[in-house]
């Protein structure tokens, strides 16, 4: 009676347990604003992947190959199967454990030490013995202290945190290529503004050079011409290295470029025009960025885990079972005499060991709190991100309209300065000068319209694609 009254009231206490090992977990609160500062039009982002907005069938494809074949997306994906695993063996171990054992064994003892020393006195004694043995068991641990199924809640968390962190690689790697690609297109598009401009300050050189043999012109307005000249011949070179650049980066990003995509990618085309992207409330981010969803799930686990730790101070008990048989002779193993029946009741309680049970609360109440801190200033980083993605696009689009009339007016005037040549009131210098500036114009806008259009690729990006 005394055995049973002490049994229930340890089952008593670890019952009690069950409702101590933790609490249930509640998503912590975001300190972020009613409404972006920099974004006040509110618009539901669409359902199509944002990169189709550029209407841009090469990088549609560049972005197929970079989910499909990208290294950092396959390293990605086998962490969310190492999470997976890892959890379903959390949820195993909540579910009871059996295995199956046998073995035959011949001995030949030692007439000097065990048994063998009373061969003297026993007639006929055998050395030899054969023993046999087909042993199922299994065991279950009770969770009454609800330690396991923390421990299950906190790999579940840490799963749908992979998962979450492969889909902010994913996006990641779409951007990049997006703004990778944008980068390439807009190289080839200056380079192509700077040999213009390099043939137009080739052309004013020679002027320069037949005026100055001729008297009518200075030295150093020669030196000028000629330093103007290089120093546009050399930032086609450098337009050249970059577009190199951007190449190396696509092929990287995409898992390695056949030849045909590269020597495409070599023919200049127009750089890629799209729209900002949709912005939503920040309160929108927390359901759209794969790595505020993975923060928040990792506060999940840590909370969970926190919940394994308190589950320490309680006590365990686990099931246990045996069946099986054992015997000497084979041909009589599976009979009743040699059948062997066991069941158990077992505890392991730290009762003496709540130091060591301390710390490991404390340091999980620790990593709780980091999880959380981590968590929220993640959120106001996404929040930055979007203000800044903002900024970015109104700030290019600005100066791609100023650098438009730009463009509209030195072309006006050039061609004014052209109808005079040929009426012959100005010098073919002044045409020429006026045709530079018209480039040098184009070129600002074209780094303009490259700026725009990566702030929209940047701008989805902040905003969870």
């Amino acid at each position: 009676m005394t055995t049973n009254r002490s049994l229930a009231a340890l089952i008593g206490l670890a019952l009690l347990g069950g409702c101590a090992a933790g609490t249930e977990y509640r998503r912590p609160a975001l300190p972020l604003p009613a409404a972006f500062h920099n974004a006040p039009l509110i618009v539901e982002p669409g359902g199509r992947p944002w990169w189709r907005d550029f209407a841009d069938p090469m990088l549609d494809d560049l972005v197929a190959r970079g989910l499909k074949g990208g290294f950092d997306v396959e390293a990605a994906m086998a962490r969310v199967d190492q999470a997976r695993a890892a959890a379903g063996s959390a949820r195993a171990a909540r579910m009871p454990s059996g295995s199956l054992d046998g073995s035959a064994v011949r001995t030949r003892q030692s007439l000097r030490a065990g048994l063998g020393q009373i061969a003297d006195y026993v007639p006929d004694f055998d050395r030899t013995q054969d023993s046999f043995e087909l042993v199922g068991g299994a065991s279950w641990e009770l969770d009454l202290a609800g330690g396991l199924k923390r421990g299950r809640e906190a790999a579940v968390a840490e799963l749908e945190a992979a998962v979450a962190d492969s889909q902010a690689v994913r996006l990641t790697v779409a951007a990049e290529i997006g703004d990778a690609y944008i980068l390439l297109r807009s190289a080839q598009r200056r380079r192509s503004i700077a040999v213009d401009q390099a043939a137009a300050a080739q052309k004013l050189e020679n002027i320069v050079r037949a005026r100055f043999v001729h008297g009518a012109a200075a030295r150093f307005e020669l030196d000028q011409s000629r330093a103007s000249t290089a120093a546009i011949s050399a930032g086609i070179a450098e337009f050249d290295q970059a577009a190199q650049a951007q190449l190396a980066r696509l092929a990287v990003l995409a898992g390695g470029l056949p030849d045909s995509v590269v020597q495409a990618l070599e023919r200049p085309e127009p750089v890629p025009v799209a729209g900002f992207a949709a912005m939503g409330l920040p309160a929108d981010l927390m359901r759209r960025r794969p790595d505020l969803v993975a923060a928040e799930r990792r506060v999940a686990a840590g909370h969970a885990r926190l919940g394994v730790a308190l589950a320490e101070y309680y006590p365990k008990f686990t099931l246990s079972g045996l069946l099986g048989f054992q015997g000497n002779d084979a041909g009589r193993l599976i009979s009743g005499p040699a059948s062997v029946v066991q069941g158990g009741l077992g505890l392991r309680w730290r009762l003496f060991d709540f130091g060591r049970v301390d710390a490991e609360v404390a340091r999980a109440k620790g990593a709780e709190r980091e999880a959380i801190a981590q968590f929220r200033n993640a959120a106001l980083r996404a929040a930055e991100d979007v203000e800044r993605a903002v900024v970015a696009w109104r700030t290019a689009r600005e100066r791609e309209a100023v650098h438009a009339e730009e463009v509209r007016a030195a072309t006006a005037a050039c061609d004014a300065l052209d109808r005079a040549y040929r009426a012959g009131h100005v010098s073919l210098a002044e045409l020429v000068e006026a045709q530079r500036r018209v480039l040098q114009a184009a070129d600002a806008l074209a780094l303009a319209q490259g700026d725009a259009a990566r702030a929209t690729v940047a701008g989805w990006r902040a905003f969870g694609g």
